[in-house]
């Protein structure tokens, strides 16, 4: 029996997503390496109609655009069974220093700051990693 599989969609990689891929470097695909999750190419305007996400590559050093940060296909892309909140304490500090001295091309990086900073506050205990228990606290 055949089976198909499902091909990714820039739906299955929302901001902070952690993920497994090749950034490209004057036409060769280079090998994979570990990268986050900017956003859908375009901004969160068009989320819906994005055929690729944004993806910086961390490790190869400050977000700049075209060195570091590249649009890339899903299926380029595998996601890290990792997040902010749970990755090496060390790593997790490289990208907050590495996301305030790098830049992004338009307003891109907006949203993987705030995730970063909620990360950062979930990380430190200033809040609660689960949503709904946010609700059921309450101030004396």
């Amino acid at each position: 029996m055949l089976t198909t599989r499902q091909t990714p969609t820039v739906q299955d990689f929302p901001t902070a997503t952690l993920v497994l891929a090749g950034p490209w470097k004057q036409g060769q695909q280079l090998d994979p390496r570990p990268g986050v999750v900017v956003g859908p190419f375009g901004g969160p305007d068009f989320a819906d109609e994005a055929t690729m996400s944004v993806v910086w590559y961390f490790t190869l050093g400050t977000p700049e655009p075209g060195e570091t940060v590249q649009a890339m296909f899903p299926h380029e892309l595998t996601p890290i069974d990792d997040s902010l909140t749970t990755m090496h304490q060390d790593v997790f500090r490289d990208i907050a220093c590495g996301l305030r001295r790098g830049r992004f091309a338009y307003d891109d990086g907006v949203a993987l700051r705030a995730a970063v900073r909620q990360a950062w506050r979930e990380r430190t205990g200033l809040t609660d990693a689960d949503p709904a228990a946010r609700h059921t606290m309450h101030r004396s």
